[in-house]
């Protein structure tokens, strides 16, 4: 005879359910188009009142998406950089850790990962004012993150502080973006070879990040740059106007 499984496992199965049922939903039709009923329904829950049960909102499901996600992502990308910087100590280079940047995204991509629709349900989210990605994802969740930005800040020394954390930013913001039109374009016109187009839209994405990253600080840059440290209209925490989020629990922000 089966064994029946306990209510607490039921809840847990869930609760998983539909937090996969949000992200599918979202990354294929936005988040306007997605209501609470309708990831119930994808989800198969039995309780009609199970995705409010467990969430509340449509802000907190996808909040918690981001949690469900990042965790795992930020741990592979802790392990990359460990494994690439017990490699190559002192040889060390920007193309090696803009690669443990992006790789850990972009294999969510790849035909048997069975996460291929986190890349597009971030880039779904972030199109939305509303909604700071980077306050979603815990600052535990951002050691990967913070250790590869102070390992370019040292190497890239040549570019201002506050320069490389807004490039950096944007290129993050940009890289979700990137990765979404690219899955978007393989799901419809490419899918045979969807691996190794993603490992060369994965590499070109190393490259164009470190030409924008080290590329020269203009004239022009420097003179907007030196009219916005004045700014008492930016909001705490943004360095002209990208958000912040290189802090690790207990050390505050990382210096500009």
């Amino acid at each position: 005879m089966v064994e029946r499984p306990s209510a607490e496992f039921d809840e847990r199965g869930t609760r998983e359910r539909l937090l996969l049922a949000a992200e599918r939903l979202i990354a294929d039709e936005g988040v306007a188009s997605v209501s609470m009923r309708r990831i119930n329904v994808e989800a198969g829950a039995r309780n009609l009142s199970a995705v409010h049960y467990h969430f509340g909102s449509l802000d907190n499901i996808i909040a918690a998406v981001f949690e469900y996600r990042m965790g795992a992502i930020d741990r592979r990308r802790r392990a990359m950089l460990d494994e690439v910087l017990a490699h190559r100590g002192d040889r060390l280079g920007v193309p090696d850790v803009l690669h443990v940047v992006v790789w850990p995204l972009a294999e969510l991509m790849l035909s048997q990962s069975g996460n291929e629709h986190y890349v597009r349900f971030s880039a779904a989210v972030n199109r939305l004012p509303r909604f700071d990605s980077w306050q979603l994802v815990k600052p535990g969740h951002r050691r990967g993150l913070v250790r590869c930005y102070l390992l370019l800040r040292r190497m890239l020394s040549s570019v201002p502080r506050d320069v490389l954390h807004t490039r950096l930013m944007m290129e993050l913001r940009a890289l979700i973006y990137s990765l979404a039109d690219v899955d978007a374009m393989i799901r419809h016109r490419h899918a045979a070879v969807r691996d190794p187009l993603v490992l060369f839209h994965a590499s070109e994405l190393v490259t164009r990040i470190g030409a924008a990253l080290s590329a020269p600080v203009s004239e022009s840059t420097l003179m907007a740059r030196h009219v916005l440290a004045g700014s008492a209209h930016l909001e705490r925490g943004s360095t002209f106007g990208a958000d912040a989020m290189w802090s690790l629990p207990g050390r505050g922000t990382a210096p500009r």
